[in-house]
């Protein structure tokens, strides 16, 4: 140990001169030995360290079993208030050992000033990469840019191929990458024939989103399987090699065409992530094809399209059930839960009894395969600060889980998505990235829109903008193995001001006097609150802590309460108000869903979300609460932000065939008029807000790439 050196990550501080742990300069209860496991760690925080080496390094001439750190490192993890999965501290990598993966500062133990500050080093400078798919859950999509999509992977090859670990060292054989695709623009959602030896995955090449089915063998070219200009995704082969299932976002549903190639046929008219049964006679699918998170559901139909069923309910548990497989005894659906933001649960259900076990939570959670043997779960991911993982963890013959997830690949920049697992231990995945930045549209005294631009052009995501009163723009940035920060900038992009660094921060709104910031932070135990910040002291005042089930929580004109959406225990969603007493009262309700609430600039009204089937509309309702009136009724997504300062027209993020534009609704005169004419279905965009003035529209704009990979993962895996 380096006497005379302190350590701080967040409110953890870590003093070696006093061999003490503290937490906002409260110390934690820790015993001596797990205290040297965490110096040990923090020390050696850029690689993995072995369990053998730490064993070694702490119980130094002591036999001891290797249980004695497994206790250890619970400890150290109970103590910081960590987890195994959703690790923020401590990572365990699959029969490797343990890193430190959270940012460190070296200061004097007196309490000086930091003389460095390090964290875990990435294989490359921090770049964003997106969430999953578009869904609600999926308006928190990470960002980066595409050169930086490539050296990622470049980089995880270096890191995955480095040299064979030492004598002793429990680690599995090293993986090797293979890059299949290599374009600029999208290709993912990959799916393996049952050998292993072919792929189809879905590509922009030809401008819409289509089907290519090519060999694995060296020099194949691809072939195209659909043509028809549906934006087709989500590709599933069945297990018997016959046919191809996937979701035509532009046409709905879930649709089969032969694996050798003919016509589309549509086996059901709504829901996405189609998934086979063993016997290729049956699909599992979600009823959700991108609307509100919390309001999808898992069925199985027939391939002849009969038979329909529902597998789980909606609020059984609460949330959006999504990207179901089927194990391979057929007993046993995986699937992810999304509530609408980053967190997702990994869940299996019973086929036959509806029976459901939790196997773990994750980050960004996406696309569960099973293992050939069906007693692991392997899924994409990220760590809390962004980094890619591939996870696995153990389950039991009946679908719950055993110890603890492990890290299976890492991927330290980059994020995994769209798994796909063959028979011969073949993993295929996509790679995938995201330029999301702050665009920005000009409106006309015609009401007309003026070509967008660009007005930020960062190596990370930049959204949720929202208007001051004076026209200033506040807005989230988030960056890979950082936490998120809050910023501020005038609306041509420049002047750009961190307001809140260094810890998760959030969802900016502004205070009617333009001196004081809303923001939501997280706590080391992970509650989430409502805190003020002073702009020119930068002091923060906590003002509301958030309970879990209060979601897209919008401040009203006068800053006197909020309006927020809470996913019911019977799973149906509804829009609340709450004063920053706590006093609160329910001012929407519908049978399917109401959500994501926005508040008119006179705080009379409030613009809502509404689902019906697998669209959204948009709809407002009085603030003292009523009846909600719908005001749009096109099939596609229709998600509102902002509303133009005559307190009539709402500006909201719409999908109409498969395609992100931003629209605007009269509530007057029901008028919709489309503001971008983006034509790319591999990109999207966000939170539309209306400037003070009336004349310009700043929104979140992100642009998707994606390629595709494979890894030969060990047999006994």
């Amino acid at each position: 140990m380096k006497e005379g050196v302190a350590y701080e990550s967040g409110d953890i501080r870590v003093d070696l001169a006093r061999m003490a742990v503290l937490r906002a300069g409260t110390a934690i209860p820790l015993e001596p030995k797990a205290f040297d496991v965490l110096v040990h760690l923090i020390e050696r925080r850029d690689r993995v360290v072995s369990k053998d080496e730490l064993l070694d390094a702490v119980w130094t001439g002591t036999f001891v079993t290797p249980n004695v750190l497994s206790r250890a490192v619970a400890q150290i993890r109970k103590a910081l208030g960590d987890e195994s999965q959703d690790a923020r501290y401590i990572e365990t990598i699959a029969k490797r050992g343990y890193r430190f993966i959270a940012p460190v500062a070296v200061i004097p133990a007196s309490g000086g000033s930091p003389a460095a500050v390090s964290a875990p080093p990435a294989i490359l400078p921090p770049v964003v990469t997106p969430s999953s798919a578009p869904s609600a859950a999926g308006r928190w999509v990470w960002a980066a840019t595409l050169a930086c999509a490539a050296l990622v992977l470049v980089g995880a090859l270096a890191l995955l191929n480095r040299k064979p670990p030492a004598a002793g060292d429990s680690a599995s054989p090293d993986l090797a990458l293979k890059r299949i695709t290599n374009r600029r623009g999208y290709t993912a959602t990959p799916a393996l024939s049952p050998d292993g030896r072919a792929m189809v995955y879905a590509s922009d090449a030809s401008g819409s989103l289509e089907l290519y089915l090519i060999s694995l063998a060296p020099g194949s070219a691809e072939v195209p399987l659909t043509k028809d200009g549906g934006h087709n995704m989500q590709p599933a082969w069945s297990p018997d090699g016959q046919w191809i299932a996937f979701h035509s976002r532009r046409r709905r549903g879930v649709w089969i065409v032969p694996s050798s190639g003919g016509v589309p046929q549509q086996v059901v008219e709504f829901g996405s992530d189609p998934a086979w049964s063993p016997d290729s006679s049956t699909i599992v699918f979600t009823s959700d094809a991108g609307g509100l998170a919390g309001q999808s559901s898992l069925w199985t139909v027939r391939r002849d399209g009969t038979d329909r069923r529902q597998l789980t309910a909606i609020g059984t548990p609460s949330g959006g059930h999504r990207a179901p497989v089927w194990s391979h005894d057929g007993r046993i659906v995986a699937f992810v839960v999304a509530r609408g933001g980053w967190q997702m649960a990994i869940r299996t259900v019973n086929v036959a009894t509806g029976e459901q076990a939790l196997i773990d939570s994750s980050m960004n959670g996406a696309d569960p395969v099973f293992a050939a043997d069906d007693r692991a779960l392997i899924w994409g991911g990220t760590t809390p600060a962004g980094n890619g993982r591939v996870f696995r963890h153990v389950i039991d013959a009946a679908g719950k889980p055993v110890g603890e997830t492990e890290t299976l690949m890492p991927m330290e920049a980059g994020f995994v998505e769209g798994l796909s697992l063959a028979g011969n231990g073949t993993l295929a995945f996509a790679a995938r990235s995201l330029d999301a930045n702050l665009w920005a549209t000009d409106l006309g005294e015609d009401g007309k829109a003026s070509e967008p631009i660009r007005l930020t052009d960062d190596v990370s995501r930049n959204t949720h903008p929202e208007y001051s009163p004076d026209g200033r723009i506040a807005f989230k940035q988030t960056s890979i193995g950082a936490p998120s920060s809050v910023w501020i900038m005038r609306d041509d992009g420049s002047g750009k001001t961190p307001v809140v660094t260094g810890t998760d921060a959030s969802d900016p709104q502004w205070d009617l006097r333009n001196q004081r910031l809303l923001i939501q932070r997280s706590s080391s135990d992970s509650k989430w609150s409502l805190t003020w910040v002073d702009l020119s002291s930068r002091r923060q005042t906590p003002a509301l802590e958030l309970r879990k089930d209060m979601l897209s929580s919008r401040l009203s004109p006068d800053g006197g309460s909020i309006a927020y959406h809470r996913i019911e225990e019977n799973g149906v969603l509804s829009v609340w108000r709450s004063g920053f007493d706590g006093v609160e009262k329910k001012i929407a309700a519908d049978p399917e869903a109401v959500s994501y609430p926005s508040w008119s600039p006179d705080g009379t009204s409030i613009a809502v979300e509404i689902k019906r089937a697998d669209s959204t509309q948009i709809g407002w309702v009085p603030a003292t609460g009523g009846t909600v009136v719908t005001l749009t009724r096109d099939p596609g997504q229709s998600w509102p932000h902002t509303w133009a300062p005559d307190n009539d027209r709402i500006a909201f993020a719409g999908q109409r065939d498969g395609v992100w534009n931003i629209y605007t609704v009269s509530r007057r005169t029901g008028a919709v008029t489309q503001l971008t004419f983006f034509k790319s279905a591999a990109g999207y965009v966000r939170y539309p807000a209306w400037s003070p003035s009336g004349s310009r529209i700043v929104f979140e704009r992100g642009l998707e790439t994606a390629n595709v990979w494979t890894v030969a993962l060990p047999q006994d895996r």
